[in-house]
């Protein structure tokens, strides 16, 4: 019997190793989309430029995605589970309420800096590729919510009923982006916006959520 066990145990192993290797050329793919359009727009943005970004051969694209719309629309939710994972390991984990907000401010705008492109991906997305738009808002409100819904487990958040959290959601990911938008380039290199800003958006927070 032992025999037959493992050349069985040998595909298992080289089929891991395969699906690792086709995820980590999808993820490529993704990597060199993202930075493709946040330079040339989605209309620029080519199934040619993206593969030689990414430097792979053409007919690999088509291994992992059937079109460019259909690459467009796993995009830029691709790209919101990198800002999500990037802001979370940016975040204290014993630090609460306003605090907690404003680091999560620090992080977005550490996150622009890495990926400067990062908004034209998202601002473009809404004409270009309209189905990830709506995946990506879903997912970021999505995750904001249970952040809130765990303040109010531990009563930090009192202001706001359950049912309105989503509406606070959409209220604060609109300060970030408009933020963002007006502090954070100066001659084209991003940069945390300064000290009175963050302070404001502190003040706000904690006095619109958590007072």
């Amino acid at each position: 019997m032992t025999p037959t066990r493992k050349p069985a145990a040998k595909k298992r192993s080289a089929r891991r190793t395969r699906e690792e290797r086709s995820e980590e050329t999808r993820n490529k793919l993704i990597q060199a989309g993202a930075r493709t359009v946040g330079r040339y727009g989605y209309e620029g943005a080519s199934i040619a430029r993206i593969t030689a970004r990414a430097k792979v051969a053409l007919g690999t694209f088509y291994r992992h995605f059937k079109s460019r719309q259909e690459f467009f629309d796993q995009l830029l939710p691709a790209m919101g589970h990198t800002l999500m994972s990037f802001v979370q390991e940016r975040v204290d984990r014993d630090v609460v309420g306003a605090e907690r907000e404003e680091q999560r401010l620090r992080a977005y705008f550490a996150f622009l800096d890495e990926h400067p492109w990062y908004h034209r991906l998202l601002n473009e997305s809404e004409v270009m590729a309209p189905k990830a738009h709506a995946v990506y808002f879903d997912l970021m409100t999505s995750g904001l919510v249970r952040s809130f819904q765990r303040s109010q487990n531990r009563d930090e958040l009192r202001a706001f009923r359950p049912d309105e959290l989503e509406t606070v959601a959409y209220i604060v990911m609109a300060s970030r982006v408009y933020l963002a938008q007006r502090y954070a380039k100066a001659n084209g290199v991003v940069q945390e916006p300064p000290p009175k800003v963050l302070a404001t958006y502190n003040k706000f927070i904690q006095r619109a959520l958590f007072d």
